[in-house]
């Protein structure tokens, strides 16, 4: 028998709580791996030999492209090469760092050192809060194992010290005793499909837009968003007027408006829509100086001196009969500017204004049971006086949470008329693979290093970048085989200069911690370089 569904289901909930840091992440892994080489009887360990350690302790779901799981700092890598891109590479190269101080002469191949065990246990009592549970590494590592039944716990934790090769003392160094409150046996055992969807590596769905004009080649866009993102946009534009793409920078949300609409162009009874129907989207981006004339519109002076109607935006493209896109509406008072528009978005009709400044007749707005979107009922001036949003006509907005405190804010009564999907940034696992496979020729220690750049700023929500940003320093880098950090350095500031520029000071010596201490990505000399350049960016 297998681990019961429920042991292992516990077991992955309590290390999905454990967020180590990276260096301690690799220390850990490690260990682990040249214990179960040792047990195996591999003295002198190769790259395929510390491949084979690791795809047998982690490689969790071989059919899945991201099925290596990471257990120590959750998330799902590649399992393809993955022990030659972490243990090997963080352990052969005469580094100075947690993981090779383990090892006689820092290196893997020489084997642990007598005391590796208390010095991995020394080093993560100052930098966790608590350990992975003991039946939780017993879920993990021996997830494979056929049990006889009756076993329970003693008895796994006897067979999980024959296959790591150690002994009691260093499990009980390196492991809490928490329990996880479950039986090791059950008569459901544990299998992929019985695991929680949240505890799941998603699928990437790589963003393909095409350019405007019949004969223009398709291009693919670096943008990829997971599957469960993918179809809550799709289903929230198929299903109401008003949707927002609420996200950091970065993670492609005026792409992924620009997708949408051609996905729903392209077919749109495949997207939720009736035949015929084709978005047009119209496209403006507000900023500071906007208002209610340029969004809906107001009275302008014509030739002869008089005040008439002028309509806006919005109002123009229910005329044309194509959706509106407004990208970054924070960067204008939308509170202000929309606030006559509250009660229709609302889905009621309202008057607007009136053709002209005194005897005009009144502008109404309001919603259509017909598909398309229509402006009629014009004045003997040929002014409209009725218009009417159709059911497929679409409002979509983007907004940057990060630009809340030096542009605008939504308030309550407006944020809550649009369906808001939000665009998260991918999982640092998830970006590594975007980033393989769509710079194929990057140098292996510069993909690690921006993937180290990735990992810094999403560990804190005051820096989290979206993957577009880290894809323009793989650009720089490309074409060069040897690790050069000054040129990592110019790369991140040509990339990211202008985000780093706008930190705080508190925001920014915690970066700085995260890149050059935890990371180990740059080393303080460049990281000052860095922040020199910020200096004279901001």
């Amino acid at each position: 028998m297998r681990v019961s569904a429920d042991a292992l289901t516990a077991a992955l909930e309590d290390l999905k709580g454990l967020l180590f840091q990276t260096k301690l992440v690799s220390a850990y892994e490690s260990f682990l791996v040249a214990n179960r080489l040792a047990a195996s009887g591999v003295s002198a360990p190769t790259i395929a030999d510390v491949n084979a350690a690791v795809d047998w302790l982690f490689g969790f779901l071989p059919e899945h492209p991201t099925g290596r799981l990471f257990p120590f700092r959750w998330d799902w890598k590649e399992s393809e090469q993955s022990g030659r891109k972490t243990v090997w590479n963080n352990t052969t190269r005469g580094q100075k760092n947690l993981a090779c101080s383990l090892f006689t002469n820092g290196d893997l191949r020489n084997g642990l050192t007598p005391n590796a065990a208390q010095t991995l246990a020394s080093a993560a009592a100052g930098l966790t809060e608590r350990l992975p549970s003991k039946q939780s590494l017993i879920c993990l590592v021996l997830r494979g194992h056929a049990f006889s039944p009756g076993e329970s716990w003693p008895e796994a934790e006897h067979e999980l010290l024959s296959a790591l090769g150690m002994s009691q003392g260093e499990l009980d160094a390196i492991t809490s005793p928490v329990s996880l409150g479950v039986d090791l046996l059950a008569d459901q055992e544990w299998a992929a499909d019985l695991l929680p969807e949240a505890l799941l590596p998603h699928t990437l769905v790589q963003i393909t837009t095409s350019p405007p004009g019949p004969t223009a080649p398709t291009v693919s866009t670096p943008i990829a968003i997971d599957d469960r993102t993918e179809r809550m946009l799709r289903r929230s534009v198929a299903r109401y007027p008003c949707v927002l793409l609420v996200g950091p920078p970065g993670t492609g949300k005026g792409t992924l408006v620009k997708w949408i609409t051609q996905q729903v162009a392209a077919g749109p009874e495949g997207c939720g829509f009736p035949a015929g129907t084709n978005p047009a989207p119209l496209w403006s981006t507000p900023d500071d100086s906007w208002n209610s004339f340029r969004l809906i519109g107001g009275l302008a002076p014509r030739a002869d001196g008089n005040l008439a109607w002028s309509p806006g935006v919005l109002l123009n493209s229910l005329a044309e009969n194509r959706w509106l896109v407004l990208d970054e509406v924070n960067r204008a008072d939308m509170d202000k500017i929309m606030g006559p528009l509250l009660t229709w978005l609302s889905l009621q009709d309202v008057e607007i204004g009136r053709t002209a400044a005194h005897e005009g007749e009144p502008i109404n707005l309001g919603w259509s049971t017909e598909h398309s979107s229509s402006a009629d009922e014009e004045t003997a001036d040929g002014i409209p006086t009725r218009y009417r949003a159709g059911t497929t006509w679409r409002l979509i907005g983007t907004y940057n949470p990060q630009d809340a405190g030096r542009v605008f804010r939504l308030g309550i009564a407006l944020s809550r008329r649009f369906v808001v999907v939000p665009v998260g940034p991918l999982s640092s696992g998830q970006f590594e693979h975007l980033l393989g496979g769509i710079e194929p020729d990057l140098a292996e220690d510069y993909a690690q290093a921006i993937a180290g750049l990735y990992r810094s700023h999403k560990d804190d929500h005051s820096t989290t970048l979206g993957p577009a940003v880290f894809l323009r320093i793989a650009k720089y880098l490309t074409g060069k085989d040897t690790f050069d950090p000054e040129l990592l350095a110019e790369a991140y500031v040509l990339g990211v200069g202008k985000y780093l520029a706008a930190y705080d000071d508190t925001v920014w010596q915690k970066l700085n911690l995260r890149v050059v201490e935890d990371e180990e990505v740059l080393d303080q000399v460049a990281w000052d370089w860095i922040s020199a350049q910020r200096d004279i960016l901001g």
